[in-house]
């Protein structure tokens, strides 16, 4: 397999060196001296579960039925029987993936998959879409709805929430989601779990609603429900479905700091995969019966038209849940993707201090901040969308190739062992899955698919400009210049070892 060697070189500092500085020495580092500098094995099952149902359940299961029913022509049988496809091509790819990360034993997700596969080029390309462009924009965009939804139930009576106002609450949410994963792996798992929990409670008022309300008999939506019209799109309703899904790769981003990884990284796919599952097609029936097929096409909001209607004077509740759903899922984007720079860094393709650890909280401290000037730029876009929308042929083709490792290994290296192993068969559909969303993209969006490739592609002059270029002496000692500053103000060092 494919390795990469540190090509961006500095003069780090030692852990000594920056302990011994007399105006940054404290009780808590001098008394952990002894101790390696390490991401250590902090997560367990139910922050592996939350992490999972944390990111895949956002604001997608708010925003997503109608763009199913839609597809589905608007029969309610096809959607519910399309929310069951699209679980199911998540929950292949999610363990497809699992086999990946399980083999590997490293943090980083897709990026290590392919590194080790394909070499370093198409790990650095994948790495630079989500640093560049994925990750930020996706966090600017959750911001914005987060500050959205809190502020709706204040301003009710007026047409317009002001723009400052909105971008303002977005950045406070941004930098406690950032502190919070700075000073403790621990605080950021259980504050996943917390909002998971928190989510799934407003979810579940949600669906019982729904279901007091079919009791009393308001089940009319519900006749004829597999009535299937002519004028269905069924790649738009499983494209719709596939976005509330998104996230099932998470888990393989932290895998070296899953406790019991074997057991618990599977284990939590496939309750994490059911229960979400469940849930989606509860919350699915319950708008149904509140709202008519026709009033969900025409809704910008589903939960919220669901909520101002069966719910009356206490709306807001769904409103509040809609936002806490929404900063649950932003606060384990951070953490996820954070290990996925933190992974390039180790291994050459970003600056080596994006690759330290935080001698005091044992946190990948400049891996977690170092998107937060691209997220605040972002934030003053207009349309963040579009950014989104032209990674999306993008996005789908890197999980293509991702799974394609499965087969390929197998051939290529049968004696690799692999705690994990999925049937190749699902590594194949799913892969034949993701070439069909390709083609769907490239059919429907040529421009965005076209535009999305391009600013992939900028990333090639910039790896061998900055990756592959064998450096000469003065550069290495201007880059040792300015990694020692950074090293402490961050009060970072190196990994000292592998995660046990």
């Amino acid at each position: 397999m494919v390795g990469c060697n540190h090509l961006i070189e500095a003069d780090t500092m030692s852990q000594d060196e920056i302990r011994n500085r007399p105006d940054e020495m404290d009780e808590q580092a001098s008394s952990s001296s002894s101790e390696p500098i390490v991401l250590g094995r902090n997560v367990g099952l139910p922050g592996c579960i939350g992490m999972v149902m944390g990111i895949i359940i956002g604001t997608g299961i708010f925003i997503s039925p109608a763009g199913v029913l839609a597809g589905s022509g608007g029969s309610v049988g096809l959607s519910l029987v399309i929310w069951v496809i699209c679980a199911s091509i998540a929950t292949c790819g999610a363990m497809c993936y699992t086999e990946l990360s399980l083999t590997s034993g490293k943090s980083g997700g897709e990026f290590i998959f392919i590194l080790e596969h394909f070499g370093p080029v198409l790990a650095f390309l994948r790495m630079w879409t989500i640093l560049a462009i994925i990750m930020p924009c996706i966090s600017a965009i959750q911001g914005i709805t987060i500050a959205n939804y809190l502020t709706t139930p204040f301003f009710s009576d007026c047409e317009h929430v002001p723009v400052d106002a909105i971008r303002l609450i977005a950045v406070v949410v941004i930098f406690g989601l950032v502190f919070i994963n700075c000073v403790s792996v621990k605080w950021s798992s259980r504050l996943i779990n917390t909002l998971t929990i928190t989510k799934v409670i407003g979810l579940f008022v949600l669906i019982i609603t729904g279901l007091v309300y079919i009791c009393r008999g308001n089940t009319s939506n519900l006749t004829d429900a597999f009535d299937i019209p002519m004028d269905v799109n069924i790649p738009m309703a499983i494209y719709s479905g596939i976005f509330a899904f998104g996230g099932w790769e998470s888990i393989a981003m932290i895998v070296e700091e899953i406790k019991n990884p074997e057991r618990n990284v599977p284990l939590s796919i496939i309750i994490s995969m059911v229960v979400i599952t469940s849930i989606y097609l509860l919350a699915n029936v319950a708008y149904l019966v509140i709202l008519s097929p026709a009033q969900i096409l025409a809704s910008k909001a589903v939960a919220a038209d669901f909520s101002v209607i069966a719910l009356g004077t206490w709306s807001w509740t769904i409103w509040v849940f809609v936002a806490l759903s929404a900063i649950g899922n932003l606060n384990a984007i951070f953490f996820g993707f954070s290990r996925v720079y933190y992974a390039a860094a180790r291994d050459g393709l970003l600056p080596e201090v994006i690759g330290m650890i935080n001698i005091r909280h044992r946190t990948p401290l400049p891996s977690v901040i170092v998107t937060v000037p691209i997220v605040m730029i972002c934030l003053m876009v207009d349309d963040v969308f579009k950014l989104i929308q032209y990674q999306s042929f993008v996005m789908v083709a890197f999980q293509a190739i991702t799974v394609c490792i499965i087969p390929y290994s197998r051939w290529k290296y049968p004696d690799l062992h692999r705690p994990f192993k999925v049937p190749v068969i699902i590594a194949v559909l799913f892969a034949v899955a993701m070439l069909f969303l390709m083609g769907l993209t490239l059919y429907t969006s040529p421009v965005s698919s076209g535009l999305g490739l391009l600013l992939t592609l900028i990333g090639v002059p910039i790896y061998f400009v900055f990756v592959r270029w064998n450096k000469p002496l003065w550069f290495r000692k201007i880059t040792g210049s300015i990694t020692r500053p950074f090293q402490k103000l961050f009060f970072v060092i190196p990994e000292e070892a592998k995660t046990q």
